[in-house]
């Protein structure tokens, strides 16, 4: 991370937003899935963000920049459909690191805040979470917005948070997915 920061750096002069976004996961319950698969997600997800954060942070500081981690709602919610504790435990805990890089990054004028997407289609869910096969596939009957997010509404809300406009946001974790964490589940009407 060191030297492809120091290369940002001798390209651009410098580091003013770092956009640490990392997924890769290994589903699995607590009762089954291996440490392994636990280890894998959580160095992943969690691991390069905090790596990345560290080698940016002192051109950050000089630049009053900005950090933006991506979160999930798997790190605000449990799930009845899809056992992913590896996943929950390194979304939630992005989540609570951005919190604590805000802390130490105010006095610098270092903004961190947190953008956590709900189910998003890409090519990634639809090969997985929404497959037919899947339990995950009937989500967009259940959100209350009535579909599944598309990438650019995670681009829109990622560029906001970076942007002027959000220039006194900071400790922020900005959910978007469609009010889905935020109602209980059940039948629509």
């Amino acid at each position: 991370m060191r030297s492809w920061v120091a290369e940002a750096v001798d390209a651009f002069g410098g580091v003013d937003i770092v956009y640490a976004n990392a997924g890769a996961v290994r589903f699995g319950a607590i009762g089954s899935q291996p440490y392994e698969d636990f280890v894998f997600t959580v160095r992943a997800e969690l691991d390069s963000v905090w790596l990345t954060v560290k080698a940016a942070w002192p051109h950050l500081v000089r630049s009053r920049g900005c950090v933006l981690t991506v979160g999930s709602t798997a790190g605000l919610t449990g799930s009845l459909a899809a056992p992913r504790t590896a996943h929950s435990a390194s979304k939630g805990t992005v989540i609570a690191l951005t919190r604590q890089l805000a802390a130490e990054g105010a006095p610098y004028g270092v903004r961190a805040n947190c953008v956590s997407p709900g189910m998003i289609d890409t090519d990634g869910s639809r090969a997985n979470l929404l497959a037919d096969d899947r339990p995950m596939c009937a989500v967009g009957r259940h959100i209350p917005l009535g579909r599944v997010g598309l990438p650019d509404d995670v681009v829109n809300a990622a560029v906001f948070l970076t942007s002027d406009e959000a220039a006194y946001i900071t400790g922020a974790n900005l959910v978007v997915d469609g009010g889905w964490s935020t109602v209980l589940p059940g039948v629509p009407t």
